[in-house]
């Protein structure tokens, strides 16, 4: 193999060509980093945007959401305000209707009765004592309180036979020596609250859409 001679002529043409691969390398490197620094710009407004999408997105469902809610609450409501209605209404038909059959026959639990009155209300302020009951019967010794409700609960059967009763002889002074005969009357009746009232010896209306039942058997006096 014929050995090269580096003349200085040589040398310097090898470092030209080193110096202009060297420079071409730069340029390619240099061409590269701007590239990547494009695409990493690009990228990143990339997910600037998709970032702002989603929070715009999601900002978007979380009004959605709350006026949804906002309107849900508004409907339950209302809803809640036409039940309590009609349960009120109903509750009214009921005691309307035990009223209108006891003014008719003015009997209650096979005693009769001369006076017979509707929401019977009373304050006494020194007490500071006020009560309300729905139908009051009397006679000479006895007197018949009658609660009329919607749907009657075990709780009304409990209100009836304590604070009603107990509020009773204290605000009507006239009637403290009077035997005492309870009723409870609606439209439905829960199993324990029907339960409650036979067991307590309270008598037991239900009303319906044609007339009105008694169920007496088994009353007490208070």
């Amino acid at each position: 193999m014929e050995e090269v001679k580096y003349t200085p002529e040589i040398i310097l043409q090898m470092f030209a060509e080193s110096k202009k691969e060297a420079n071409e390398l730069r340029e390619q490197i240099k061409e590269m980093s701007v590239a990547a620094d494009k695409r990493s710009a690009e990228t990143d407004k990339q997910i600037k945007e998709m970032s702002a999408a989603a929070d715009k997105r999601s900002a978007e469902t979380d009004r959605m959401i709350k006026e949804n809610s906002a309107e849900t609450n508004k409907k339950i409501k209302e809803l809640t305000r036409n039940i309590g209605g009609i349960a009120e209404g109903n509750g009214k038909m009921a005691e309307q209707m035990i009223y209108n059959s006891l003014e008719r026959e003015m009997k209650f639990a096979g005693i009769e009765f001369y006076d017979i009155e509707r929401n019977k209300h009373k304050k006494i302020k020194s007490l500071n004592l006020e009560g309300e009951y729905d139908i009051v019967l009397t006679n000479g010794d006895t007197t018949g309180i009658i609660e009329t409700k919607y749907q009657v609960r075990k709780k009304d059967i409990l209100k009836l036979i304590t604070t009603q009763v107990e509020n009773f002889r204290k605000l009507f002074k006239e009637y403290e020596n009077y035997k005492i005969i309870l009723g409870v009357g609606g439209i439905f009746f829960d199993a324990d609250a029907e339960k409650e009232a036979k067991e307590k010896g309270i008598a037991v209306i239900k009303v319906t859409t044609e007339n009105v039942e008694y169920f007496t058997e088994g009353i007490r006096i208070y």
